[in-house]
This record gives structure tokens, sequence and C-alpha cells, in this order.
């Protein structure tokens, strides 16, 4: 029996009774719905950089109280070039939102590919361009925890960009679900089922240099 990995799919070094959408049930969002990140779910927090990759436009931050976490800094983020290793900096940024929490069918498999073309946009905040990138992992369910709201898979597939992927029968613990749409899929999971999931990526909107 594998042991349970502490391992976040998108945060380095750690650590609706159908399938639904953020808003609206699968069934009930045509294709062309848009994606949307609510404004209520940004966050603002002061950390120093660790690393950075300018090529894939992406950082790694330390928090005191959450270690190290890597993001991606979206477009409105114009200072990006002059972000340093070592510096302190005050991030506005969106953690991980789920989209999409439900029992693998082929239906919901189309859905979650559509989904990752398409990305999500933010509500609310002008001159971003970029849309948020969605990432998914589908496995088959070893447990649920409903007082953190969190599911645990094995044999993965996918995974966040720019990240391995998960080895062969590594349990993987995904980020905590927080939308009311997916708390009410969690419920209905059990062990033992295929399920599929898709997230948003930990993006920051906003990078202020304090020294």
């Amino acid at each position: 029996m594998p042991q349970e990995n502490r391992r976040t799919a998108l945060k380095l070094l750690s650590g609706a009774a159908a399938a639904t959408v953020v808003g609206l049930p699968l069934v009930a969002r045509a294709e062309s719905d848009d994606l949307v990140v609510p404004n209520r779910y940004e966050n603002f927090k002061r950390g120093t950089i660790h690393s950075i990759n300018p090529e894939g436009r992406s950082f790694v931050i330390v928090w005191q109280d959450l270690g190290r976490v890597k993001m991606k800094a979206a477009d409105l983020v114009t200072n990006f070039a002059a972000l340093r290793v070592g510096q302190t900096v005050d991030v506005h940024w969106y953690d991980y939102l789920d989209f999409l929490v439900a029992k693998t069918t082929p239906a919901v498999t189309a859905r979650a590919k559509a989904m990752l073309a398409e990305g999500a946009r933010l509500e609310g905040i002008p001159g971003a361009r970029q849309r948020i990138r969605l990432w998914q992992m589908s496995g088959l369910c070893t447990k649920v925890d409903l007082a953190t709201n969190t599911v645990f898979l094995i044999n993965a597939s996918g995974g966040e960009p720019d990240k391995p992927a998960p080895d062969s029968g590594e349990v993987i613990q995904m980020p905590p679900i927080v939308t009311e749409n997916g708390k009410a899929a969690l419920r209905t999971l059990k062990p033992g089922e295929q399920i599929t999931t898709v997230f948003s990526q930990q993006t920051a909107i906003d990078v202020t240099i304090i020294r």
C-alpha cells in the first residue's frame, strides 16, 4: 500500500452532485461560457523571491507560513524583468481555484480538455489580457477528506504545467476545494472511483519590490 505523499500538485517542497464547474452545473454550461476567477479569492502577502524562471515567466517565493510556492506572473506584473532573487516583495495573487470536480466520464474528460484550452479570466481586473492557465489531474480516488475539502489521487495523469509528472503509485494530495459547487461534488466521491479535477494555476497579478 503506497504511503500518502503530502506533496500538493502546485506547491514546491511540501508542503453539484454531478460534475460541476464554478458557478453552474457542467450540464448547464455551454462551451462558449466564460470561466471566471472571482476577485474575492485574491490574496496579499509579503515574501522573499527564491528563484526566477524568465522563460516560463514564473518565480518561487518563500512565505513564512506556506514555505516555497511557485507561481506564474500574469501580464499585469509589468515589472517582472526587474525582479531579482533575494528581493522582499509584496504580492497580490490568486491561489488554486477548483473549476471541475467529477467522476471521470467521456463527457467530463472532453469538458476538462475544453476548459484547459480556454483558460479563465480574472473578474473585475482591467487591463488583463492574458487568461489564467488551468490544469487537469485525473486518477483513482484513494481518500476524500471532507474536514479539509481535499481529495487524494493515485496513478494520476496530467498535472501542473512546468512540473514533473507524478511517479507511478504516488499518492497526490490535491489543493483544497474552495467553491461551493466543488464541495458539493466532493461529497459525492468515494475511494476507488476514477475522478477528474481542473484547477487554476497559482498566479501573481501585482508584485511590489520592497527592498
